[in-house]
């Protein structure tokens, strides 16, 4: 694990494995440790990044009330990037963090070689918008604590709550999520005709296991937005790690396409 200085926090991030670089980029609350089934049999072809987003775990900041913006974000995974090298990059984005996966390509071209976005939560698309709302789930935070509040926003996108209180990392960052990070997200809108202008080879992923859930079918509408044909991979929206053996090979195959 190493820490990267940037503006306003420091990143703790890993770097494995050899090849080009390839940055993982979380979503939501989650942290590195997402991509822990599946960053060792990626590292056999790839140098591979895994970050704790700025505010996230380990990444803290030297003002944890500021608020968050996207570019912020965007500039720190172009920095990670940099520090392990200049040639064009590949990233591999989850949920939320495909969003910052997003504006870099629109903001750097020729930086990202190819981008696949696993489920980028682009609810918006829908004719029938799922019933989040970040000041309902932030009035539930502060009555009723973010239990209440993480279970009301897992039900709205279609996950199943687990069982038994969170654990006080995971509980500090779903506060950091419903308090600083779901706006910034949910407010997004990829530049879909950059996007689609730019050099950058886009995969759009959904999982197999997640039709129906708003994140898999705003993905979809995205992917017709951008013109390409969703690919879809094993497991559901967190198929990459909790089914890393079928999902990694797969993956690979369709970056080496």
């Amino acid at each position: 694990m190493a820490v990267l200085d940037v503006p306003g926090a420091r990143l703790h991030h890993t770097v494995t494995g050899t090849g080009p670089a390839l940055l993982c980029i979380p979503g939501g609350a989650a942290d590195s440790g997402m991509f822990a089934p599946i960053a060792g049999l990626l590292a056999e072809h790839y140098t591979v990044i895994t970050y704790d987003p700025r505010g996230i775990s380990r990444s803290t900041l030297d003002d944890p009330a500021e608020e968050q913006r996207i570019e912020v974000h965007t500039d720190d995974a172009l920095r990670l990037l940099d520090s392990v090298s200049p040639e064009p990059a590949v990233i591999f984005a989850s949920s939320g963090g495909c969003m910052q996966a997003f504006e870099l390509v629109v903001r750097q071209p020729g930086r990202v070689r190819t981008l696949v976005v696993h489920e980028p939560p682009l609810t918006s698309l829908l004719d029938e918008q799922p019933d989040v709302d970040p000041g309902e789930l932030l009035n539930i935070h502060r009555e009723h604590g973010i239990e209440a509040a993480m279970a009301k926003f897992l039900a709205d996108a279609g996950f199943e709550a687990g069982e038994g209180a969170l654990p006080p990392e995971m509980r500090k960052n779903f506060e950091f999520f419903i308090v600083h990070l779901m706006t910034m997200i949910g407010n997004y809108t990829p530049d879909y005709a950059a996007l689609k202008a730019s050099d950058t080879r886009i995969v759009v992923g959904v999982g197999k296991e997640s039709a129906g859930q708003p994140a898999h079918e705003g993905a979809v509408l995205a992917a017709g937005r951008l013109g390409v044909e969703p690919v879809y991979f094993p497991g559901d929206h967190g198929g990459f790690a909790a089914e890393a053996a079928a999902f990694a090979p797969q993956l690979l195959e369709v970056l080496r396409a």
